[in-house]
C-alpha cells in the first residue's frame, strides 16, 4: 500500500514493461483510499472511477461524509478514532480495522454515468490499518528544530460487493449458492453444497443457517455480519466454522445481498 501512494513507485515496470503500480491495481479487487483522522481523503487511487463512477479529481480533497450514507457516519467515525490495546502487556493500540458502508456511485446496473446528484448507494467491504507517518524534520525561523505531531491516516482497500445477478455461473470451486428467508432459514441451495460440505440441499432446506451450522465462537461475528446485512443490504462475513456433515468445521466466508422483488430475501454465495 506504501508503493501505491509513493510519488515515483510506477515507474518501475512489472511484467511486460507495465508500471508496477498497475499490476498492484488490476491484482485488488477494489480500489485505495487513505483518509485522514478528520475524514479528509487524502488519496485514491486511479481504479476509483472504475467501481464508484467519481473520478480522484472529484474525491481527493473532499471529505467522506460527504459521500457516504448518513446512517454510516458514526460507524466511519469510530473507526477513525484510535483504539487502545486488549492486552496489558501490549501498549500498542489496535490498527486493525474491517467494516462496511454505503459510498456515493455515479454507475448504474448497465455502466451508465449519472449525475452526482443522482448518485445511488454501493456498498462497500473496507479493510485496513490505522498510520500514524512522521513529517520530515523542519527548522524553525530562529534556527531550532520544529516537530509537528505524527499524521494519522487510515489505510484501507475498498471492495464493492457483487450483486448476485452479476455473477457467472461456473462459481469458483469449493463456492455454492444459497438463498434464505430474512431471520436467514435455508429456502434453496445448490447442489454444490454436496461437494463443499456433504449435505444435500434437501438436508438444508427449512434450516436456520446460523443457528445449526456455526462454530459457538463465530456466532458473534457472524450475527453482527447480519445486522450489516439486513441494515445496509449487502454484507461479507469474516471467515467462521461452517459445520460438515460427517462432522467437523469447514473455514468459510459468506457475500450476502437483500433481494427485494414481491418478499425480500437474500442471496448469498459462500466459499470454503
Amino acid at each position: 500500500l506504501s508503493r501505491l501512494g509513493h510519488q515515483g513507485s510506477g515507474n518501475r515496470g512489472g511484467a511486460g514493461g507495465e508500471p508496477l503500480d498497475a499490476c498492484y491495481l488490476k491484482a485488488l479487487e477494489g480500489f485505495v483510499m487513505v483518509l485522514t483522522a478528520e475524514g479528509d481523503m487524502v488519496y485514491l487511487s486511479e481504479n476509483v472511477s472504475k467501481h464508484l463512477g467519481l473520478s480522484q479529481l472529484e474525491l481527493i480533497g473532499h471529505s467522506i461524509f460527504d459521500f457516504i450514507h448518513p446512517c454510516d457516519q458514526e460507524e466511519l467515525q469510530d473507526a477513525l478514532t484510535p483504539r487502545p490495546s486488549l492486552s496489558k502487556k501490549k501498549l500498542e493500540a489496535r490498527t486493525e480495522r474491517h467494516f462496511s458502508l454505503r459510498m456515493k456511485s455515479t454507475l448504474t446496473s448497465r455502466g451508465r454515468t449519472l449525475t452526482l446528484k443522482a448518485a445511488t448507494w454501493k456498498v462497500l467491504h473496507c479493510s485496513g490499518h490505522m498510520r500514524a507517518y512522521k513529517p520530515p524534520a523542519q527548522t524553525s525561523p530562529t534556527g531550532s528544530p520544529r516537530s509537528e505531531p505524527p499524521l494519522q491516516c487510515l489505510v484501507l482497500i475498498c471492495e464493492a460487493l457483487p450483486h448476485p445477478a452479476s455473477l457467472e455461473p461456473p462459481l469458483g470451486r469449493g463456492a455454492f449458492l444459497s438463498r434464505h428467508s430474512l431471520d436467514m432459514k435455508f429456502t434453496y441451495c445448490d447442489e454444490r453444497i454436496a461437494e463443499v460440505a456433504g449435505y444435500s440441499p434437501d438436508d438444508l432446506i427449512g434450516c436456520y443457517a446460523y443457528d445449526e451450522y456455526i462454530h459457538a465462537l463465530d456466532s458473534d461475528a457472524v450475527s453482527r455480519s447480519i445486522h450489516t446485512l439486513l441494515s445496509k443490504g449487502q454484507a461479507v462475513t469474516g471467515q467462521y466454522r461452517f459445520l460438515a456433515r460427517t462432522g467437523g468445521y469447514l473455514w468459510t466466508q459468506t457475500q450476502a445481498t437483500v433481494v427485494s422483488g414481491g418478499r425480500q430475501k437474500v442471496s448469498s454465495v459462500s466459499t470454503s
